[in-house]
Formats: C-alpha cells, structure tokens, sequence
C-alpha cells in the first residue's frame, strides 16, 4: 500500500490502483455477501449481481474493492468500462476487452496466463524423466487434457492454444504472437496466417459468447477458482440511439443471466454496475426490456436490505461511517507528511454536519465528493499551519463543498 498514490488518486477523484481496503467503509454487509458468492462461484456455479449506484455512491469503488479480494482469492478478473468504444451490443467487441485486460495474482494478461501454465507443465515433464522425446510428450498430453473443458465450448479457442505451444515449440513466435491475437478477440489477421494455428473466420457476434465460456472453462481448468468479470457503467447503453441498438445490448445481458443460473457459464461471476436511471427508466433503462427486467426487478416493495437478490444497492454513506473514514485519512495523511492534525481531527463533527445539511436535498452524502473535499482540508492545513480554529477549519470546508459532483472514477 502507498499512502501517497491513495491520497492523490482520491483527491483527484479516481480510484486508486491498490489499498482500497484500507480505507473501504460502510460496506461491510456487502463484502460479506460477495465472500460467500466467491465460495459459490469456486464451488463450480456461476453467478450475475448487479449494482445500484448514484453517481459518487462509490460503484466503481466498490468494484475495485472487489476486484482485490478476488484476486487475493486466485480468482482470474476482469474489468470493462462500456462506452462509445465499447458498446455491449456489439458483444465481440465487450469480449475483446475481456480477454485484453484478464489480471491474475502474478500478472496481466492472457498471454501471461497461458506461459505461466505452460512453464508449470513443463516443469512437470522434467521432474518425472530426462528423455527429451518423453518430456515432450508429457507436455502435450498435459496440454491436451487441460483443454478439454474448454474444447467443449470451443473447438477453435481450444485448437488456437494447443497450436500457440506448437508454434513456439517450432520458434514462430511471430505466429504464436498472431494466435494470442485471435485468441484475444483480434480481427485483422490474414486467413493464410489464421490457417497456421488452426482456425477460420473471427471471433465474432455468433461465437464471441461461446469463446466466453470456452475461456471460462480453461482458466478453471489452469487451478484458478475462477473468472470474475466487471462491467461498470452500464447505464451506457441507455445511450445507444435506437431501441434495437439498446434491446441486443439487453438481451446480451438476459443471456448471461440465463446462462449462469441454467448452468452454461461455471465458476464465473459477472457484476455490471450502472446508475439508478439504468434500473427504472422506463424507456431507455432495464425496464424498457420486459425479458431483463422481469427476472431482475425486485418483487418486494421495500426499503429493508436484501443483499441476495440480483440488484444491490449501494447507499450514501452515514455519519458513523464518515467518522471512520474520515479518521483512517487523517491516520494516512498524517503518516505520509508527519504531522499532527488534531485540528482537523477535532472538527469532525462540524465538517460532518454540514456535509448532511448538504444532503438533505438529495438524501445521501456521495462518498466521492466527501473524500475530495476532506482530502484537499488536509492538504491545505497541512501546509498552512496558521490555520488553528475548527471556525476555520470548517470555512475551509464550505468553500470546497462548491466542488461539483462530475462523473469520474468514482461512480
């Protein structure tokens, strides 16, 4: 954990890259909940949640926060923003980016994935003979055999990988660099090239959720517990400019849905997270799409927390978690620029308040904004040490309370 890349990221209103458990709050009920999914999802199921945020609540926080527990838990994971670039209707394109930004505990990935495992087999080989024509063989048979879940997918994802080891085994690494290419969902390579590792045609709309499921079943089949995959921003295709743009994206989402509680997809969590107008609106969000929205929508009409259904909703934070947070910045601050900020620490409760007073129009206090503006306090009282009254301290803070609520990294 660095204090410094923390601080700096939450200042500017991104998440920072690591550490976010450091300073996660107010979500205890919900890491608890995804704990148990994670057992679930090793067990051999497959699960989709969804993430009810306004924007500031911390959605993409919390997908961080999850991401990190994954991982500490040897899950494979995955994280896709939607956007013009990325839109889910064109869901080879979202499969692309799956497959590009893959991350393990020792690296990023697919093509680290498959050399680490490839190295693990030939290690293998050379523990249980000296032979080099046996070793060989090992090595192959082991490949052949970890690959048949994926086969049963995918003949081509899986013919694609047994023909990577072949190329490098030959020394075309050019090739084998083609076949991680088409593995990772690229388009533009050459039939004759495609034809030296085994394959025709793309990954495409037909096939790109089949190559999903095929990379799913190989990743469980590599000892990892899993794949977990995040789709933030979801509520992107709601800008989509037509209905049946915006009813295949829907529909991509209905399919995975489907697939994961009919027993398709296994070992694979998908978490897309997106604003409340994503879950409500009637034209252009979920319930513009009755075959997504009647398996979704909540059937009970209540404010009481029910973290087993698909949609879980992320709340502004309360007073006591603000206190906590705002307690273990101080704690963070202070170590990185060693000092004592007893007087900031002694205003909490005014600087508190008037963050509810500021939410009473809204209902809740966005953490985003709160860590912000309290970050930059501690900023400036760190460096200007004339500042001594909590009436000061809390000045300060009013005037940075103008910060406007933009959508960035936080959301």
């Amino acid at each position: 954990m660095d204090p410094e890349n923390i601080l700096n990221a939450l200042k500017n209103g991104n998440v920072p890259p690591e550490g976010v458990s450091e300073i996660c709050v107010g979500r205890e009920n919900e890491i608890e909940e995804f704990q148990k999914i994670f057992e679930r999802v090793r067990g051999g199921v497959a699960v989709t949640k969804f993430l009810n945020g306004e924007f500031g609540a911390g959605k993409s926080f919390f997908l961080k926060l999850i991401e990190e527990k994954a991982l500490a838990e040897n899950f494979v994971v995955s994280k896709v923003t939607l956007s013009r670039d990325v839109p889910f209707n064109k869901f080879e394109v979202v499969y692309r980016n799956i497959a590009r930004s893959l991350t393990c505990k020792t690296g990023i990935s697919l093509e680290h994935i498959i050399e680490r495992w490839m190295t693990k087999i030939r290690t293998v080989a050379l523990r249980e003979t000296i032979d080099p024509s046996q070793q060989e063989q090992i090595v192959r048979d082991n490949i052949h055999n970890d690959l048949k879940e994926a086969h049963k997918y995918s003949a081509s994802f899986a013919t694609a990988i047994e023909n990577y080891y072949n190329l490098l085994s030959k020394g075309d690494h050019e090739t084998a660099k083609h076949a991680i290419a088409w593995l990772s969902g690229e388009t533009n390579i050459p039939f004759t090239i495609k034809r030296k590792f085994g394959v025709k045609g793309d990954i495409d709309k037909e096939n790109a959720f089949k190559h999903l499921e095929s990379l799913s079943a190989f990743l469980k089949s590599l000892n990892y517990a899993g794949l977990v995959i995040l789709i933030d921003e979801a509520e992107h295709i709601m800008t989509l400019h037509n209905k049946k743009l915006r009813d295949t994206a829907y529909d991509y989402m209905r399919n995975i849905y489907d697939a994961c509680n009919g027993g398709r997809f296994r070992n694979t969590l998908f978490i897309f997270a997106g604003t409340p107008e994503f879950f409500e609106d009637q034209k252009l969000g979920i319930p513009s799409y009755t075959a997504l929205n009647e398996r979704i929508e909540d059937v009970l009409h209540t404010e009481l927390k029910d973290l087993r259904k698909p949609i879980i909703k992320l709340d502004g934070f309360k007073r006591e978690d603000l206190m906590e947070l705002s307690s273990r910045l101080i704690s963070m601050h202070e170590e990185l620029y060693d000092w004592d900020a007893g007087i900031v620490r002694d205003s909490l409760e005014g600087i508190i308040s008037r963050h509810e007073s500021s939410a009473e129009l809204t209902g809740y206090i966005p953490p985003r904004i709160f860590v912000k503006s309290f970050i930059s306090v501690l900023d400036v009282v760190q460096q200007n040490p004339e500042l001594k009254t909590e009436d000061e301290i809390l000045d300060l803070f009013e005037e940075k309370e103008e910060i406007e609520l933009e959508d960035e990294d936080w959301i």
